[in-house]
């Protein structure tokens, strides 16, 4: 049976804490109700703001409203009473069926008046008549002035939900609140029958807010320190089973039972700020242990969905109600008043309040605004000859009913054992990070606080492939903000960088930070044990005050994290993949260092999560269109999508390039993310692209413009996504994430893993245990030696030049042309490298890829392995000019560094890869060198491939 509707057999209502048109009107809000069993819902600006900043669900209305005259409140007004009436008649049979007792949908007054009784008793009044319904709620906060409010409301026939509420106390006179109010109504000979009120226990905040008390407290070894574990994570859960049995006592006085004799109904409590911020905790810890009769759970979709696939219902209320009860009365023995933490949150929360009805104003009046004029659309596809073939794609998706699915998160997507299904299951958090991780915005800015007033002035981020792009995009595509520190991303083992970057710190004003999901990334720990060193020389057993983790639960960085005393150990959720991770504390954590505005990144991602919502058709739906676009046109043989982007957001091209080449590089399949290639005349390219123009607004290439257009023009197909502005890739994040999804289905593999990523990994571990025994790596001999240019590879030859020349004979058209460079990555190097894969491009017609050892590895490294045998690898080595040691290990930076080249070079060959590899004795001179020999070959053969 649906757990979901198990939980009516234990009295609990289930509410989706979630509103907005196209659930309404598209069908979606039938099914949760007649299959789940959903017996209510609330509303809140924040969603709203996010749906019509994210979605077409309110265009023609917007549009119809702003040319009548009418303004930004009065807009707000219309749309929101209309949805709530649309819903609230969804549910009228279930609330005539059942006498009133369930089947309401809730609307809050204007937050800004929390601290006003009349302006709230006004407006809550004129919404109730405005709505015209009895299945609905007013929301009033609990705050003191909002209690005579509710007397007052609820005397006068309005229904109220009675919101940010979060302690005991306050909860005692939100009942006695609604009790006066009844007697009131009663006085007057009023009818008793049809008034309702739930009182709303926020829950999770209280966590959020209580539990890094208990964990300073847990750092220490002694008796609190044990009683601090103890309670960690138990507070909400405790509040709400005191509360139930405050609600049991209240209701049962004989003062109650005289206005129950008249019809009058209790006020019932309803779980609310249900979903799981911390990772360490259980999706459906907030619903599982608050079953009980007479109650109501509002959560967000992804709860909803948790319990639905694994709920266990059973009425557990009122178990431990003792131990509840000792777990509040302990707390002031740690010193934290429970009674001050509440009324903090109630502070919060009305500016948590405020501020997304104030951004869903502002959003109101630029939607109004441009509703005035021709909108154009952002993602604008133009297919040519492959429209139709989109379309039915599209179509198909739609009929198979992906996004719900999706969005439910079904598996059987795109595997059909239990095995692959349960691990892609496990790794489908992304969908729903931004929110959680705007939970978090208060704990990251008083991070980021602490660490300017403790006079940091860098951060170094450490870290390989999802754990590093985001930043690194981060560093390279902003400017640092105003309370923001400079911020440098370590990736590559090579000696060079590595050196300079330590050059270039004060390392007693650094902060470190280590990041690795898995927390075991060799580089990572690599990096971390070389930097600690250099900090522990100068600060001693307080080195551990430079550091930070970014790690999931259980990791052995925690443990690594703890033994030496790091500032922090942020814990990642467990669900979510390194390369879908931006979002999460892996992106967002260096981000807020830097000075974004972190809550502006989440508000774009939740607009675009909003655009794609389970409710959304395909049609309508931005990143399931762009995945048909991808999965389709690869399956039609255009599998190389290349990028064209703005020149201020290009290195975005470098998060893209993972995500779409781990996720679909496999079982022989996959699509190939072009990065970085500078675009050219369409008569370059074969018929074997697809393009996508990332354009920034504002910030225009005119030269990028005329080449596109001249792409449209060849009959090229070309998707133009239009930012309009550069934290506008929090929604594009999103966007991509949805879309890979989305051609991974079409593709027929699983986008969720990276079967192939181990291989090199393990192939440059039996190197290194090989040097640690012998002092010395294997050596392969030279193909041929030129100048300070050697050739390593199978094809046979007089020269480099002839040796290259064979190589290059045994490209057909559609392969693609990778450069694999372990060489330190600087303005000399990139210029170089880009003239080199320019020229082959242009030559050979062929799409190029340049990227750095070993961070391809973490990336495009899976499909080179595990994609279609299309690709002619240039691996490009060179001396190590001075090598560092890494502590507690028996070899260097160069020595890994080498080995992870010369460990992804069998694997290549393994997997029957076309693979030469050029190594550099003298990094300069050899470069050039190379870049001349390929040129001259080039101009010597220029009918040497063509598609």
């Amino acid at each position: 049976m649906n757990s979901l509707k198990h939980l009516a057999d234990y009295g609990q209502s289930i509410w989706l804490d979630y509103l907005r048109r196209q659930l309404v009107v598209g069908g979606e809000l039938d099914r949760l109700i007649e299959e789940d069993g959903l017996r209510g819902m609330t509303s809140n600006p924040k969603i709203f703001e996010k749906a019509i900043g994210g979605s077409h669900d309110y265009d023609v209305d917007i549009r119809a409203l702003a040319l009548q005259g009418n303004s930004v409140s009065e807009v707000y007004e219309f749309l929101s009473v209309e949805d709530v009436q649309s819903a609230a008649d969804k549910f009228r049979p279930l609330y005539e069926e059942s006498n009133g007792d369930h089947g309401y949908v809730s609307l809050e007054v204007n937050p800004h008046l929390a601290r006003d009784t009349e302006g709230t008793i006004q407006e809550a009044k004129h919404l109730w008549n405005a709505l015209n319904r009895p299945n609905v709620f007013i929301k009033v906060p609990a705050t003191v002035e909002g209690l005579p409010a509710i007397r007052r409301l609820i005397a006068q026939g309005v229904n109220v939900n009675v919101t940010l509420l979060f302690g005991l106390p306050r909860y005692r006179k939100v009942a006695e609140a609604y009790i006066a109010g009844l007697e009131d109504r009663a006085g007057d000979g009023a009818p008793l029958d049809r008034i309702r009120s739930v009182a709303s226990f926020f829950l999770s905040r209280i966590d959020v807010l209580v539990d890094p008390m208990l964990e300073k407290i847990m750092k220490g070894d002694n008796a609190d320190a044990d009683l601090a574990k103890e309670l960690h994570g138990e507070v909400a859960l405790s509040s709400a089973k005191v509360a139930y049995q405050i609600y049991n006592e209240i209701f049962s006085f004989e003062r109650f039972q005289r206005l129950a004799d008249l019809g009058a109904k209790e006020q019932r409590l309803l779980w609310a700020s249900t979903s799981t911020k911390n990772p360490e905790y259980s999706d459906i810890k907030y619903i599982e242990p608050l079953i009980g009769d007479n109650t109501i759970n509002t959560t967000p979709p992804e709860t909803l969905n948790a319990y639905r696939d694994h709920g266990d219902p059973k009425s557990r209320l009122e178990e431990d109600v003792e131990k509840a009860r000792e777990t509040l009365d302990r707390l002031p023995d740690l010193e934290i008043d429970i009674d001050q933490v509440t009324e903090q949150l109630v502070e919060e929360g009305i500016e948590k309040f405020n501020k997304p009805f104030d951004k869903l104003m502002d959003t109101l009046e630029k939607e109004m605004a441009a509703a005035k004029t021709e909108r154009v659309d952002p993602q604008t596809l133009d297919l040519g000859e492959h429209h139709d073939d989109f379309e039915r794609r599209l179509t198909a998706l739609g009929e198979d009913d992906f996004s719900r699915r999706l969005w439910n998160k079904d598996a059987t997507l795109w595997a059909s054992d239990e095995k692959t299904q349960k691990q892609i299951e496990g790794s489908l958090g992304w969908l729903h990070v931004a929110e959680k991780m705007e939970s978090q915005i208060g704990v990251l800015e008083g991070f980021v606080s602490e660490i300017r007033e403790s006079g940091f002035e860098r951060v170094v981020h450490m870290g390989m492939g999802g754990s590093s792009l985001a930043p690194l995009m981060f560093s390279r595509t902003f400017e640092v903000g105003e309370n923001g520190l400079p911020l440098t991303v370590l990736d590559t083992t090579d000696p060079k960088t590595i050196g300079k970057i330590e050059e270039s710190l004060d390392l007693e004003k650094t902060l470190f930070i280590i990041a690795s999901k898995s927390g075991s990334t060799a580089e990572s720990l690599a990096f971390g044990e070389y930097f600690y060193e250099k900090v522990e020389a100068k600060k001693g057993d307080r080195a551990g005050e430079n550091f930070v983790a970014i790690t999931d639960p259980e990791s052995p960085l925690v443990t690594l994290a703890q033994k030496r005393g790091f500032r922090r150990c942020f814990l990642n959720y467990r669900d979510i993949g390194g390369r879908y991770s931006a979002l999460s504390w892996f992106g967002l954590l260096p981000a807020g260092l830097m000075g974004l505005d972190v809550s502006e990144l989440l508000i774009r991602a939740l607009r675009m999560s909003h655009a794609c919502n389970s409710c959304v058709p395909s049609s309508e739906n931005p990143g399931i269109a762009l995945g048909a676009v991808l999965g389709e046109l690869a399956r039609n043989k255009r599998d190389k999508v290349t990028f064209i982007t703005s020149p201020a957001i290009s290195t975005f091209g470098l998060w893209l390039e993972q995500l779409i080449a781990e996720s679909t590089g496999k079982e022989e399949t996959g699509i190939l993310p072009v990065a970085g290639e500078q675009v050219g005349d369409p008569s370059r390219y074969g018929d074997d692209r697809v393009f996508v123009y990332l354009r920034l607004e504002g910030e225009i290439d005119n030269e990028q413009e005329r080449a596109v257009a001249a792409l449209k023009e060849a009959d090229h197909p070309v998707v133009t996504i239009r930012l309009n502005d550069r934290l506008d890739v929090g929604q594009e994040f999103f966007r991509w994430e949805i879309a890979t999804a989305t051609a991974g289905a079409v593709l027929g593999i699983n986008p969720f893993d990276q079967p192939n990523v181990q291989e090199s990994k393990d192939n440059t571990d039996e190197l290194l245990k090989e040097y640690a025994e012998k002092s010395e790596l294997p050596t392969e001999e030279v193909s041929v030696e030129e100048g300070m240019i050697q050739v390593f590879s199978e094809s046979e030859g007089e020269s480099a030049s002839d040796v290259l020349l064979a190589f290059l004979e045994n490209a057909h058209p559609r392969d693609y042309i990778a450069l694999l460079a372990y060489l330190p990555e600087d303005d000399a190097v990139d210029r170089a490298l880009d003239e080199i894969r320019i020229g082959l491009r242009d030559h050979l017609h062929l799409a190029s890829t340049l990227g750095y050892g070993p961070r391809y590895l973490h990336s495009t490294g899976q499909l080179h392995k595990g994609g279609p045998n299309i690709g002619l690898y240039i691996q490009i080595t060179a001396e190590t000019e001075a090598d560092r040691s890494i502590p507690n290990r028996p070899y260097a930076f160069g020595v890994f560094c080498q080995c992870q080249a010369e460990g992804d070079l069998r694997s290549l060959r393994k997997h029957g890869r076309r693979v030469i590899r050029i190594h550099l004795r003298d990094l300069e001179v050899g470069l050039a060198e190379l870049k001349m020999t390929l040129t001259s070959l080039l101009q010597a053969q220029p009918a040497l491939a063509s598609n």
